[in-house]
């Protein structure tokens, strides 16, 4: 409580300080805001305009609130929920209560990630917030014309293009627990048609998490990203973009910390017996032209990933908690991917009257997914203690379109329909280790599901006054059927396991869209029940490592409020939302422990987001010509939620405090920054392990943020 009252009154304090130095008649042009552009349908259009909750941060936001991973970045949204253990593709996204309870697969995500357009499920999104123009959380089922997985939302970063006059910038932060921040950018023409952008980013800090006994830190995480950009513009309205990403995310660690946590977070496991590395490719090329009556776009994209996973799995002080001893075990992973992605569509020029767009889009993955080789000194006849093989692929087909009319003054109707023909297939083989006394020395199997579905949109919007609109949506989201990445079933004779159903969901949702016709104020609210039909939740047994996919029907329902308002030399924004989120269908014969009317996990009821901003212009001091001193900021709240589906604990609700200070003078900018203020140790996830034979108390493990971190930073513009 008192590091708590401390870092409030000390952001209060920064506040007030820079209020002190107000001269009204200076500030007004410091912090303009305009009208939002998005393409959140695939074309440009006001955000007041689109027909369903949208929530849109800039670029250069992210970098005032000091947000550098892909984690924090979505947790800048109300009804937005991350669950994640720090490995390389461990996320696990929902909005407003809808997704996977536990996913089964990397391909089981109710959240697409779009980037330049290419759809990425959560676990293959790359280079974080580097150089980013515009982040876009659309909200409810955006499967009309984001496609396959956006059962519950979608996520669309718009990176920074080439442009035609030279600039750039370099930024380096340093701060406590080394953690450090190098990046930058530059761009500029390399002739009338050609121009070209380069940004470059370093990152890295050491873990909160360290060895037993000691202060020395599990891992030292490390991101390397580089982006290149060419745009060529052969004629006025004809242009190409071609995007090239590398990037790096080595020396992670999915850690296993015995809660309640404390001031040490440790785990007791041998020296550099942890750790997952992931290297990432990506192209994408866009070609862009602009007819009479419509703009036309090719869109292709390739990536590719690689993983390479070591986990130990014997934690002695968990296991020593729940067996009273400890064992011997590794499991080493390694995983490559490949995707491709092609659309066409045409749609509207801005500003015309009527809405619309339209095209085809063809997806495909290949993905392995290998064990080559691990042993488990307690359970030496396990699955793992094997080689074993898969391979997954995926290819999927569709055609879509959606239309805004007006029928009306003032009302507008939006219809929208894709259709989908989706099949997924798999190869597993497996064989026993020399040392593994299982009887079955070799097992083989595979799978083949084909889907054909459609999703849709139906909207009615209607002009209130000339600055607030009011709109009811309908969307229907699906998530094809699928194979269980964990299944082992196959090895003993039964293929059980392997298979999950497929997911739907019927999205309801009425709202409102005020923005000031001075930009000086905007509120947006919303509210919103979805109907979820066979969702998945992997159920994992950790005496034999076996694991199981159900499916849970749940509902979820709820209020949220976003808005923004410019007073004076302040600029301040937020949100608050409330979702009530319950399993209100259980399976015959489960084996989680849920019950009809148990919560969401990891779902609260109410969280909210908090940003104050403030500049101000400073007399001239040390050299310095025109200073102007800034403040941020921001606060996200999250409410206490459910561990899992058996509500067999409860992740406790916390705030997360973080603030920026410091002076710019033209091209320079210098500051000092602090994360988690408050210094709380809150759960990235958790899981329950069971009761302990030891005492018969409850085992319960996650991941802790890290504690208060504080540093300071500088960047330069050119």
């Amino acid at each position: 409580m008192n590091k708590r009252i401390s870092a409030y009154f000390l952001t209060a304090a920064l506040l007030i300080s820079t209020h002190s130095f107000a001269e009204e008649n200076h500030f007004g042009d410091v912090y303009e805001l305009d009208d939002v552009t998005v393409t959140a349908r695939k074309a440009e259009e006001t955000a007041k305009d689109v027909p369903f909750s949208i929530s849109v941060i800039g670029g250069d936001e992210l970098s005032n609130r000091g947000i550098q991973n892909f984690e924090d970045m979505l947790k800048q949204s109300v009804g937005v929920e991350v669950n994640t253990y720090g490995g390389v593709s461990t996320g696990i996204v929902r909005m407003r209560g809808t997704g996977a309870l536990q996913n089964a697969s990397p391909d089981d995500t109710s959240v697409i990630i779009n980037i330049d357009g290419i759809a990425n499920n959560v676990g293959s999104a790359t280079l974080g917030t580097l150089d980013v123009e515009q982040v876009e959380v659309l909200k409810g089922p955006q499967g009309t014309l984001m496609g396959r997985n956006s059962q519950s939302g979608a996520i669309n970063i718009i990176t920074k293009k080439p442009t035609r006059e030279f600039e750039g910038y370099l930024r380096g932060e340093y701060g406590e627990k080394h953690t450090f921040l190098t990046e930058g950018a530059v761009s500029g023409p390399f002739s009338k048609t050609l121009s070209g952008r380069l940004a470059v980013k370093y990152a890295g800090n050491d873990s909160q998490v360290t060895y037993y006994g000691t202060a020395e830190p599990v891992t030292k995480p490390r991101d390397f990203g580089i982006r290149g950009t060419l745009l060529w513009q052969p004629a006025s309205k004809t242009k190409a973009t071609l995007i090239y990403s590398h990037e790096e995310v080595l020396k992670r660690f999915g850690a296993e910390v015995l809660m309640p946590y404390d001031d040490k977070q440790q785990t007791d496991i041998p020296k550099d017996s942890a750790y997952a590395d992931k290297f990432m490719n990506s192209g994408t090329l866009n070609i862009e032209h602009e007819f009479s009556r419509a703009l036309f776009n090719s869109i292709t994209g390739y990536a590719q990933s690689s993983v390479n996973e070591n986990n130990y799995v014997y934690n002695g002080i968990v296991y020593r908690k729940l067996m009273g001893m400890t064992g011997e075990g590794v499991m080493k992973r390694e995983m490559d991917d490949s995707s491709f992605n092609q659309e066409f569509r045409f749609s509207s020029k801005p500003h015309d009257k009527v809405f619309w767009v339209t095209g085809v889009n063809y997806y495909h993955m290949d993905r392995d997914a290998d064990l080559p080789g691990g042993y488990d000194s307690l359970n030496p006849a396990g699955w793992y203690n094997a080689e074993m093989n898969n391979n997954f692929k995926i290819s999927s087909a569709a055609v879509f379109a959606e239309t805004t009319v007006p029928v009306a003054e003032k009302i507008k109707l939006t219809a929208g329909l894709r259709f989908t023909d989706e099949e997924k297939e798999y190869d597993a083989d497996w064989k026993a280790s020399a040392v593994n006394p299982n009887s079955v020395r070799q097992a083989e199997d595979s799978g083949k599901i084909t889907d054909s579905y459609f999703t849709g949109r139906a909207a009615v919007g209607y002009e209130l006054t000339k600055q607030t609109n009011i709109y009811a949506v309908y969307a229907r989201g699906h998530k094809t059927a699928g194979f269980n990445e964990w299944a082992s079933g196959f090895i003993d004779g039964s293929r059980a396991d392997r298979y999950y159903k497929e997911t739907e969901t019927d999205s309801y949702e009425i709202g409102f869209k005020y923005e000031a016709d001075n930009k000086k104020y905007g509120l947006n609210g919303s509210a919103f029940f979805n109907d979820n039909k066979d969702d998945h939740v992997l159920v994992y047994d950790v005496s034999t490592r076996l694991t199981q996919v159900e499916n849970f029907d749940t509902e979820s329902k709820g209020v949220e409020l976003e808005g923004y308002a410019k007073l004076g030399h302040f600029l301040i924004s937020g949100g608050v939302g409330y979702t009530n989120a319950e399993i209100t269908s259980v399976p015959q014969g489960s084996s989680s422990g849920a019950e009809e009317g148990n919560s969401v996990p990891d779902t609260p009821e109410w969280n909210a987001t908090l940003s104050i901003a403030h500049f101000q212009h400073l007399p001239a001091f040390f050299g310095m010509k025109n200073p102007v001193l800034f403040t941020k900021v921001t606060d996200r709240y999250m409410g206490k939620r459910a561990g899992d589906t058996a509500d067999n604990f409860e992740m406790d609700s916390y705030h997360k405090l973080d603030a920026r200070i410091g002076i710019q003078n033209g091209s320079l900018e210098v500051y000092v920054w602090g994360d988690n203020l408050l210094d709380e140790y809150y759960d990235l996830y958790g899981w329950y392990f069971g009761k302990s034979y030891v005492d018969g108390s409850d085992v319960v493990v996650g991941m802790p943020s890290k504690g208060r971190t504080v540093g300071a930073g500088a960047a330069f513009y050119f």
